[in-house]
């Protein structure tokens, strides 16, 4: 079974888990009787009512004990690294999205667990890194500790209220609040800084734009080409806007680009361009981007609107 959850030949393919440095060269095995604790059961602090058992037999930690030995003994297993694996996790993500889309129940159970896959296998290869190595458990707690700091309220430890005098305004907004603190102290963010760019162009496009408009930036300086596109019957990319200067896009240029004129990769370049004129401007204010006014973002833009 590969990583995309197809079969391969051989054994599991694609299966790896952390079980945690166990000796030289990270060799990992039967789980440590140290974190022994960490697979107890689950429940609610609300009702007390039992979400799930990690102990005594529990699918979730057999899962964890056999991929590590996967991941220790499979030929094909260990020689993975994360950046090999990144096909894979995002195939598993799109496939979860048909499944939700599908309304499949049975698929949704096995693609939630093609991605938990991948989850352990990260964990697995990162493991066994030798001088920064971390393994599911660590990663189960840096879930908890970003929980405790954005949302303490679900939390019985006397840090928080409770939920349920919480509404989902409220609750997004201690949420903002949270990670406004943790930025606190450290070098401003750029407006488009910290944005995953390997994403969907479409995604990209929307989360750009959103950076954008929560920074102030007007409307008149974003392209129509970042906000409307259209595909032709061969998969074209045409810009909305006529001072782009491009109705079609080049062929020729779009297979330098990585591509062969594909709606994805064009978009993507519009994209890419736009968050350049972005930073190019926000070198260029006299002030924190946060403390710009749209007349200052205008004033700094590194071109001229009616010319792209």
């Amino acid at each position: 079974m590969s990583p995309g959850g197809g079969d391969s030949g051989g054994a599991a393919r694609g299966h790896g888990s952390p079980g945690g440095p166990s000796g030289p060269g990270g060799a990992r095995g039967a789980r440590d009787p140290r974190r022994e604790g960490d697979f107890a059961r689950v429940h609610s602090t609300d009702t007390g009512e039992t979400l799930f058992s990690t102990g005594g037999g529990d699918r979730l930690a057999e899962a964890v004990e056999v991929m590590a030995r996967i991941r220790r003994d499979g030929r094909w297993e260990s020689a993975q690294t994360h950046a090999s694996l990144l096909p894979y996790l995002l195939e598993e993500s799109w496939e979860l999205v048909d499944a939700v889309a599908d309304g499949d129940r049975d698929e949704l159970v096995s693609e939630l667990g093609d991605l938990l896959l991948q989850v352990l296998f990260h964990a697995a290869i990162a493991a066994e890194h030798p001088e920064e190595p971390f393994d599911v458990q660590d990663v189960a707690g840096a879930l908890l500790d970003k929980l405790r700091r954005r949302a303490p309220y679900w939390f019985t430890d006397g840090s928080g209220r409770g939920p349920g005098a919480l509404d989902a305004a409220e609750q997004d907004r201690l949420w903002q609040e949270a990670k406004a603190a943790e930025r606190a102290g450290r070098p401003p963010r750029g407006v488009v800084e910290g944005i995953s760019w390997g994403m969907p162009a479409l995604a990209l496009g929307q989360k750009v734009l959103e950076r954008v408009r929560s920074a102030g930036i007007p409307d008149d300086l974003v392209p129509a080409g970042m906000r409307v596109v259209h595909v032709d019957a061969v998969g074209l990319f045409h810009a909305t806007d006529a001072a782009t200067a491009t109705a079609t896009a080049d062929a020729d240029d779009a297979t330098d680009a990585g591509g062969s004129g594909s709606a994805e990769v064009e978009y993507r370049r519009v994209v890419r361009d736009f968050a350049g004129a972005v930073r190019a401007a926000e070198s260029r204010l006299p002030m924190p981007a946060a403390e710009a006014g749209a007349d200052d973002w205008r004033a700094a833009w590194p071109y001229r609107t009616d010319q792209h």
